[in-house]
């Protein structure tokens, strides 16, 4: 083979524009890369499964024939993505990072609490910190520490999702392992309090779940705001704080809302709620933004130059989560194809992620329309008063995604359809909960997402 994948990769590029207008190619070829070649295959790769999928359907059979212009003969063409590649990457490095027996002691602290894993690596020293969370940091460092005991209980934090809520109470149970290893912790996602709880009364077990509730001397719920409309859980919920707090136990709740927004919600729990520290936390300044991708970057063992840092601090401001994963799938494209790091790598590295989350009113027009679409309503039909089944399904479906792709507030989102924050948190749950209960909702959800952002 005379070609390496960066001049297959050059040609084939070349080829390919020439075959179409500048729109078409732009939209759907400009990303292409050669991972790999032989006599046999050429593997191609994309920047999302809706592009893949449009590429294997629509454009295959000019594909070969531009390949084998190329090459001189034909081979199979293999189509991946970016998320293809990142999985396979972090397949490799857990292979090659198994633990050894004589791990195994020190993976035990921190890595289970009642059963749950709590991710090791989420700690206090890696946490960064900025203005945007320096008060929730301090209080949850203060919690871990035992400092202040009255004062800090309960913990409330709250802020929009990706913004490191759970980092903060996986870094308080690491520390708390570590430094008291004897100290009984539980950590659950409210869902999964509940979800055990539902079990429980089925199967005749609430004295063995309020023995496992009750006794902790730290509890840590995830994702309190699910606990809303569910009256049996709120009533259960009440007495295990009670119980907790009466024997000076220390309690850790997270949040989307402050407690006033979670509705409808106990005025007993509430007023709970809100005995202690409430700290919230916002989306990351530009200043955090870029220390964090240093920091990322840095534990990856790869270097950023500064005008494509600057470029990714101003493009990834949604959350933390979606910069760390830009940040993986930079240095997934620069390891796999072996080139150096650069503005043009990072722009066609992100192109996928930042398409389809700008907090704007275009962000929220495309969600309508695609959802619209799928579900054969009109935008208007969402926007309005109508309630029957299918345009409410379709109106609960856009509140969801739309909270999922912007960083607009439950008010603002509430704002857009003519309703209140609790009409929101309502659509929410019960998209979540059909998530949970029905595969092919869980399969839609995804289907939606990828054609928003690749819209």
């Amino acid at each position: 083979m005379n070609f390496d994948v960066n001049e297959v990769t050059h040609l084939l590029l070349e080829n390919l524009k020439m075959r179409f207008s500048p729109p078409v190619y732009q939209l759907w070829f400009s990303e292409l890369t050669v991972r790999s070649l032989t006599q046999y295959s050429i593997e191609l790769v994309t920047s999302g499964d809706f592009k893949r999928d449009t590429l294997t359907t629509r454009y295959m059979e000019i594909l070969k024939v531009a390949v084998s212009e190329i090459l001189g003969f034909e081979v199979d063409i293999i189509i991946l993505t970016l998320n293809d590649l990142d999985e396979e990457l972090i397949l490799k490095q857990m292979e090659e990072n198994k633990p050894s027996a004589a791990d195994d002691k020190a993976m035990e602290i921190g890595m289970k609490i009642e059963g749950q894993s709590i991710v090791e690596e989420y700690t206090f020293e890696n946490f960064i910190v900025g203005e945007s969370n320096k008060f929730a940091h301090a209080a949850c460092f203060a919690v871990a520490k035992g400092k202040s005991h009255e004062l800090y209980n309960p913990l409330f934090i709250y802020g929009p999702s990706g913004i490191g809520k759970t980092h903060l109470l996986f870094a308080i149970t690491n520390e708390i392992k570590r430094s008291s290893p004897s100290v009984k912790i539980v950590y659950k996602r409210c869902e999964e309090f509940t979800n055990e709880m539902i079990a429980a009364l089925k199967n005749g077990k609430m004295e063995r779940f309020r023995a496992k509730f009750r006794t902790p001397d730290v509890l840590l719920i995830d994702d309190i705001q699910f606990i809303a409309d569910k009256m049996a859980i709120q009533e259960e919920f009440f007495y295990t704080f009670n119980e907790l707090y009466e024997n000076n136990k220390q309690i850790i709740l997270t949040s989307d809302c402050p407690p006033k927004d979670i509705s409808p919600l106990d005025e007993r729990l509430c007023t709970r709620f809100e005995w202690g520290i409430i700290a919230d936390i916002q989306p990351p300044s530009e200043e955090l933004r870029t220390a964090i991708i240093r920091k990322k970057a840095e534990s990856l063992g790869i270097t950023i130059p500064e005008d494509a840092l600057s470029f990714l601090s101003n493009s990834l401001q949604k959350n933390i989560r979606q910069i760390e994963g830009a940040i993986k799938k930079i240095h997934v494209i620069s390891n796999l194809a072996s080139v150096p790091i650069t503005l043009d790598l990072c722009r066609r590295a992100i192109a996928d992620i930042i398409n389809g989350v700008e907090p704007s009113p275009v962000t929220v027009d495309r969600v309508i329309k695609i959802v619209a679409e799928y579900y054969g309503v009109t935008a208007e039909d969402i926007r309005g008063q109508k309630r029957n089944a299918g345009i409410a399904m379709a109106r609960h479906m856009c509140i969801y995604l739309i909270r999922k792709n912007t960083s607009l507030s439950l008010e603002e989102i509430g704002e857009k359809f003519g309703r209140n924050h609790a009409t929101v948190i309502s659509s929410l749950r019960k998209i979540e909960d059909e998530k949970e209960s029905i595969p092919s909702t869980a399969a839609l959800i995804e289907e939606l997402m990828t054609k928003i952002k690749s819209f």
